[in-house]
């Protein structure tokens, strides 16, 4: 009898401190397929629930679900060996859910596609071996499909004969360290799926919140509902918060090394934006220190002229440089080339940041007489504009900081190509160098370590010789959270707050 009412005893006490992270997220949840992925939120939670073979941590490949790798150069392919790992409803991660995994791609076609485009197929060796074969194998492989693709169960997924129209709301099962509980109009609940390594003890789960409106999310993290906000804080509040610690005790701002890179494209389909010399003009004619001050509240840096970011650091060339302005040399650059003084169109999204920083870039290039005008449009419409080639310049970023690879699918000629209307990649602007594109797939032709840095170094001075397109700045990636709730928050360079020492070391504040 003292036995039950110690039981009951532990577990009422269990049940009072049970502990769930409150997180905010923006845009909907309506699908948790991770081929299918439209917002941001679902980008997030997915992430969570699904798990690739390799990942990156402190700028390292290391494996997730896979123990160790090895690259088969005599057969081009890359044999990977799983841990003992097991997916949400208790069943193993073997090699036939990574060959399906890899397979089912392809099959179906699915958006991943393009990842695995020297992707010819994967093979079992054994129940925890498996083979991914490539037309060709080079050191950046590692990046791309074993960090790219999700491992689904196979038993599941097989019996999905539309996967494009399956939005995998009711149960999805993935091997994360967060399983699935259920999903409402306003959240997404989660619980920590205890056979995962770096499932805290102390945490029984996490609740997205879905939230439409950053202010109103902050106004949640400050009264202590939300204790993370999963985006980038506004530069101008992050300095306020900062600025103001009594104001607010328990908020916290975490200042991150970015990755991501701001930048002017050109439709290097039309005249002058064809033209080397007009680029070069509209290189020199942007005060950059003054966006960063204006714009990003000084947390930003000056891109390199090179267009990598200095988060990429194992292929970083710091001798490359920034840019600073030069009105001179800007109107020198616009006598040799064929501007008309017509005015062109400079396309823009509709956020706020977005919209100051094309004013500047407006004002700047007036003042070295090139006429330009905002063309303003929302996310769907500014894809569709991009799409389409129908623009002459457009402000767009690049995710260069874990993946400095991807310049490739943005600026080779292959990936510019216009079917049916439409540009077959991501090179918008239909970059079309040739000397460019040797030096891109020189990174797809490195077989080693240094020949890929070297590959690197070489591109990125080409960059700035050519000026494909104008490097703008580098943000910070500021994230915001609460103590007031939970201690034990670890910030680490290049992953920020929300990782797996986070979560092995949060505790509830009681």
């Amino acid at each position: 009898m003292k036995r039950f009412w110690l039981l009951l005893l532990v577990s009422a006490f269990t049940l009072v401190f049970a502990s769930e992270l409150n997180v905010a997220v923006l845009g909907d949840v309506r699908s948790l397929n991770p081929f299918l992925v439209k917002s941001s939120a679902e980008r997030i939670v997915v992430g969570y629930l699904y798990e690739t073979l390799l990942t990156e941590s402190a700028g390292q490949i290391v494996g997730a679900l896979a123990e160790d790798f090895q690259v088969d150069f005599s057969n081009n392919s890359l044999i990977l060996r799983l841990k003992d790992r097991k997916f949400h409803d208790g069943s193993p991660v073997t090699a036939d859910d990574v060959v399906f995994s890899f397979n089912y791609i392809l099959q179906k076609r699915l958006p991943l596609g393009p990842i695995l485009a020297y992707f010819t197929g994967a093979e079992k060796i054994d129940e925890k071996t498996g083979r991914l074969k490539f037309r060709t194998v080079n050191v950046s492989m590692l990046s791309f499909a074993p960090m790219a693709v999700p491992i689904i169960p196979k038993s599941i997924w097989e019996k999905i004969d539309k996967p494009l129209e399956f939005p995998n709301i009711e149960k999805p099962i993935g091997s994360g360290v967060l399983a699935f509980e259920k999903l409402t109009p306003q959240s997404v609940v989660m619980k920590f799926f205890k056979d995962h390594p770096d499932a805290p003890k102390q945490l029984d789960g996490v609740v997205f919140h879905i939230v439409q409106d950053e202010t109103m999310g902050f106004l949640g993290l400050v009264k202590g509902d939300y204790d993370y906000l999963f985006w980038n804080l506004d530069p101008e509040l992050a300095k306020h918060v900062m600025d103001n610690p009594k104001k607010y005790p328990d908020v916290k701002v975490a200042l991150i090394e970015g990755g991501v890179v701001n930048v002017i494209l050109f439709n290097h389909r039309k005249a002058p934006m064809n033209d080397v010399n007009f680029r070069k003009a509209v290189l020199y004619a942007l005060n950059y220190q003054e966006l960063v001050e204006k714009v990003y509240s000084g947390l930003a840096d000056v891109a390199s002229l090179g267009l990598i970011p200095r988060r990429a650091k194992g292929v970083f060339d710091e001798s490359v440089g920034c840019v600073q302005r030069n009105i001179s040399m800007a109107k020198e650059f616009l006598k040799k080339c064929n501007y008309d003084g017509k005015k062109l169109t400079l396309l823009v999204s509709s956020d706020r940041k977005t919209m100051d920083m094309a004013e500047y870039i407006r004002l700047y290039l007036k003042d070295v007489g090139i006429q330009v005008e905002l063309d303003v449009q929302g996310p769907e419409g500014l894809t569709t504009k991009l799409k389409k080639a129908d623009f002459d310049l457009a402000l767009y970023s690049y995710s260069l900081g874990s993946h400095p690879e991807m310049v490739f699918y943005h600026l080779h000629s292959s990936r510019g190509e216009m079917k049916d209307g439409q540009v077959v990649g991501f090179n918008y602007g239909g970059v079309n160098i040739p000397e460019l594109d040797a030096a891109l797939e020189s990174i797809w032709m490195a077989f080693s370590e240094r020949d890929r840095v070297d590959a690197f170094m070489g591109l990125q001075k080409l960059f700035a010789e050519l000026v494909p397109v104008v490097p703008l700045l580098v943000p910070v990636d500021i994230e915001a959270y609460s103590t007031k709730n939970f201690t034990g928050w670890v910030v680490l360079p290049g992953e920020g707050v929300m990782n797996a020492e986070t979560f092995k070391s949060l505790k509830p504040v009681r």
